[in-house]
C-alpha cells in the first residue's frame, strides 16, 4: 500500500473531554501518516472542544466541527461526507490505537482484493487505560451468517475497522434511527456485499468506563429490534428458519442482558420465551447458560 494512500478518520464525539486528547494523540503517532483526522462534536455540554482546539495548533491534519445533538450515526455520516480518503476510519472518541494500526489494516487490503473492510484484535483498558488484561478477537471471511446469527464475535467495535470508501458509498451510511447497534447493522450491510479481513494482532485498546453505551439495556433492545427489522426488510436471511434461529438468537442476548445486567428478571424471562417459541431446539442453549 502506497504511503500516499489518504485514510480519513472520524471521531464522533460527546461529553469525551476527559479522554478524546490520549485517542488523537494515538491517531497523530500513527506510523502511516497520510491523514485526516475528522472529530465531530455531537453537540456536547462539556469543554471538549477546548482540548481539541489545542490540539489543532499541533497538527493541521486535524478538523473540528460541531453538530446540534443528533447521536453517534449522524455524527459519522457527518465526517463522511467531510471526509476526502481512498479508505475511512471511525475511531471512539475514547479508544485508543497502537501506532501500527493502520499500517498493518492498509496492508491487508493488499493481499486480497475481496476485501471491503479490515478490523483487528483488541485489548481492553479501564478507565485509568491500564489494561486489564483480557483481549478480543473477530472473525475473517464471508460473515453475514455469522453476523446475523449472533455467531460470536465477528467484527469487535467501529474503532477496530478500516473500510473501503467505495463500500460505504455502495451500501450506505450509518442508520439514523440506532445507537449502539448502528455498527451493527453497518456491518450486516457491508458482509452482504463483501468478504471481511482480520489483521490477528491487537492493534488498539478499548476502554470500559460507566458511560458505554452499552450499559444501556433499555436503548440496546430498541437498538436490536430495529437493526433485525433492517435486515429483513433488505432480505439478508437465507431462509425462513435460518430467519427464526437469528431472531431467537437475538432475543436470548436481550432477554439474558435484562436478566443480568438489566436487572429485570421479568422482561428477560418474556424474551426468553420468546426466543423459545420462535425456534424451539433454542431451548438447549437456554438450559446450558442457566445451569451453568
Amino acid at each position: 500500500m502506497q504511503t500516499s494512500t489518504l485514510v480519513s478518520i472520524i471521531i464522533p464525539a460527546y461529553k469525551a473531554a476527559r479522554y478524546i486528547e490520549e485517542t488523537i494523540r494515538s491517531v497523530f503517532t500513527q506510523t502511516h501518516q497520510h491523514l485526516e483526522i475528522i472529530v465531530v462534536d455531537d453537540g456536547s455540554p462539556d469543554n471538549q472542544e477546548e482540548v481539541i482546539q489545542k490540539l489543532i495548533q499541533e497538527d493541521s491534519r486535524l478538523q473540528y466541527v460541531k453538530q446540534t445533538n443528533a447521536g453517534v450515526a449522524s455524527a459519522r455520516n457527518h465526517g463522511f461526507k467531510l471526509s476526502k480518503g481512498t479508505y475511512l476510519a471511525f475511531l471512539d472518541a475514547d479508544d485508543v490505537w497502537l501506532p501500527e494500526n493502520l499500517e498493518k489494516k492498509l496492508a491487508k487490503f493488499t493481499s486480497d482484493t475481496a476485501l471491503g473492510l479490515v478490523h483487528s484484535d483488541m485489548a481492553i483498558m479501564d478507565e485509568h487505560s491500564v489494561r486489564t488484561g483480557e483481549t478480543k478477537q473477530g472473525k475473517e471471511g464471508y460473515l453475514l451468517e455469522d453476523l446475523l446469527a449472533w455467531n460470536g464475535t465477528c467484527v469487535p467495535t467501529p474503532s477496530s475497522i478500516l473500510v473501503k470508501r467505495e463500500v460505504i458509498e455502495k451500501v450506505g451510511g450509518f442508520d439514523l434511527e440506532l445507537s449502539n447497534a448502528a455498527d451493527q447493522e453497518f456491518f450486516f450491510r457491508v458482509a452482504n456485499k463483501y468478504k471481511i479481513g482480520r489483521v490477528p494482532e491487537v492493534t488498539w485498546q478499548y476502554r470500559v468506563h460507566s458511560n458505554n453505551m452499552h450499559s444501556n439495556i433499555a436503548l440496546m433492545e430498541k437498538d436490536e429490534l430495529i437493526a433485525y427489522k433492517r435486515a429483513d426488510e433488505n432480505k439478508l436471511f437465507k431462509s425462513p428458519k435460518f430467519r427464526r434461529q437469528c431472531y431467537s438468537n437475538m432475543y436470548m442476548i436481550v432477554g439474558a442482558s435484562w436478566w443480568g445486567d438489566g436487572n429485570n428478571k421479568w422482561k428477560g424471562f418474556k424474551y426468553l420465551c420468546k426466543a423459545m417459541w420462535i425456534y424451539p431446539p433454542s431451548i438447549k442453549k437456554i438450559i446450558k447458560k442457566f445451569t451453568k
